[in-house]
């Protein structure tokens, strides 16, 4: 019997110490997160989810486009980022530091709001512009204008249905549910 017991307390303990590895990994950036939110304006909720869409919090995480780092943030965003604020930046390591990196990820993502802030769902075209840029986005928004929702339809589902690549729609579709749910431990 006291064997059992054993078994039960060793499984117990593990699955205590994933929850707290999962908890520890999904706040470590909660103070860069939010100060960087809150400059820029844009919901703490939304850039966590979509940190961990890009990244699943690994500072070290590099795209097959030349992304990196916790937004996986490109040379050209930060080529804008810099051109906007004057902030000089060096070189692509530069941009894998975390405060710097979700600094320019939440000044792209509050001017995407901003760009869509007229739209019908201006976080859902925020999103896929970071995903797919401001061309494919403005033509799905276009779409979006031309087809409006049927009565009684969710308008973010219809809105999503327009999005002909599969990938960046479910990328959307994963960050609002995430944002809603503020579940960054699975």
């Amino acid at each position: 019997m006291r064997r059992v017991f054993t078994i039960s307390g060793m499984g117990l303990l593990a699955a205590v110490a994933v929850l707290f590895w999962l908890h520890q990994r999904s706040t470590r950036y909660d103070f860069i997160i939010g100060q960087a939110a809150a400059r820029n304006g844009v919901d703490f909720y939304l850039a966590k989810a979509l940190i961990y869409e890009e990244s699943w919090f690994r500072q070290e995480s590099r795209g097959t486009a030349g992304e990196v780092g916790l937004m996986q943030i490109t040379p050209a965003a930060a080529a804008d980022f810099a051109a906007a604020t004057g902030f000089s930046v060096h070189s692509v390591e530069q941009l894998s530091e975390p405060a710097l990196n979700v600094e320019i990820g939440c000044w792209y993502l509050k001017n995407s709001l901003e760009r869509y802030k007229d739209s019908p769902n201006p976080m859902l075209f925020a999103l896929l512009r970071y995903n797919a840029g401001e061309t494919r986005a403005s033509s799905w928004l276009r779409l979006a204008l031309e087809k409006p929702p049927p009565l009684g339809a969710s308008a973010e589902r219809h809105y999503l249905s327009l999005v002909d690549y599969p990938k960046t729609r479910a990328y959307a579709s994963r960050i609002l549910k995430r944002c809603r749910s503020r579940n960054f431990l699975f």
